[in-house]
């Protein structure tokens, strides 16, 4: 009996470690590329205005994903409407060529913080979109695109 009480603590102490998300979505990829018209939108609500937040932006590709990185255009609409864009170099790999993050067989995961320790003036809804700015259009080997949004430890 003291072990499965024992077991239940420790399982309640490792589901409660790590950041609160307040908000989570994922995007596939078809297979036939990501193109210049397939933006992605993320539309979450900021309720504390107290807290830091974070964006996390979850990338799953291929292992042929034949560069180190890419470019991205960020597209923030505010809950006042006012918007915000900026261009951002999504890095995946090192000088060497090894992959950031983790793979297993012939995919790959990845995690960048694309906004670290923000406070949002207003509480309301906010929408981040994505759309991949390479040359290549379709880009080929990107499988999946997420976005999450944390509170800051």
């Amino acid at each position: 009996m003291r072990l499965l009480i024992a077991s239940a603590l420790f399982c309640l102490l490792l589901t409660s470690c790590g950041p609160t998300v307040i908000y989570e979505q994922e995007y596939d990829i078809v297979e036939s590329g990501w193109t210049y018209a397939d933006s992605l939108t993320f539309d979450f609500n900021i309720e504390d205005t107290t807290l830091t937040y974070e964006y996390l932006l979850d990338l799953a590709h291929s292992t042929y994903f034949p560069h180190q990185n890419f470019y991205v255009n960020l597209h923030t609409r505010f809950p006042s409407g006012q918007r915000s864009s900026q261009q951002l170099s999504l890095q995946m790999a090192d000088n060497f060529g090894q992959w950031y993050g983790d793979c297993s067989g012939e995919r790959c995961t990845l995690s960048i913080p694309i906004l670290q320790k923000a406070r949002f003036k207003s509480a309301g809804s906010y929408s981040l979109t994505v759309e991949q700015h390479t040359r290549e259009n379709p880009l080929q080997s990107i499988n999946a695109v997420g976005l999450r949004v944390v509170v800051s430890e």
